[in-house]
């Protein structure tokens, strides 16, 4: 048993210590709408022609505030419909996490957050357009001793 013990306590220190590493906190939750739009993604107002991939969204102008937003990563919750579209749009996984490349344009922003098509559909049905949120910023924070 002792030997088992032995072999088997450094394994789950060393996965256990990396596991912690990086780990996730998520900041207050607040609630909006989210709608989204189609590819092309770039340029953005964060990143101008560097593509940041697919899982990605547009703030309105209270998140994103002047800039600050650009990189920070978001977690985006399906709640509901809201009766403009598809009655039960939200998908079974829920929740989706963001990294936001650029400002949803004021004049035309339908929406607390413009996610990409992907990261929309990963969520909700997009027939439905536009659906009731909950979001919160989503940290990742480095364990410093490493």
């Amino acid at each position: 048993m002792a030997a088992i013990l032995k072999r088997f306590v450094p394994s789950v220190m060393t996965l256990l210590y990396f596991s912690l590493c990086f780990y996730p906190v998520v900041l207050a939750q607040d609630s909006g709408t989210a709608t989204f739009n189609t590819p092309p993604y770039v340029p953005s107002k964060c990143y101008g022609y560097e593509d940041q991939g697919v899982m990605i969204a547009a703030a309105s102008e209270g998140i994103f505030n002047n800039g600050e937003a650009c990189g920070k990563y978001y977690q985006v919750t399906c709640v509901s419909g809201t009766n403009e579209g598809t009655p039960f749009p939200c998908l079974d996984s829920g929740s989706v996490v963001v990294m936001i490349t650029d400002l949803c344009p004021p004049d035309s922003c339908r929406g607390t957050i413009d996610l990409s098509q992907e990261a929309f559909a990963s969520i909700a049905d997009p027939n439905s357009g536009v659906i009731n949120i909950s979001y919160q910023q989503y940290v990742y924070i480095k364990d410093s001793r490493n």
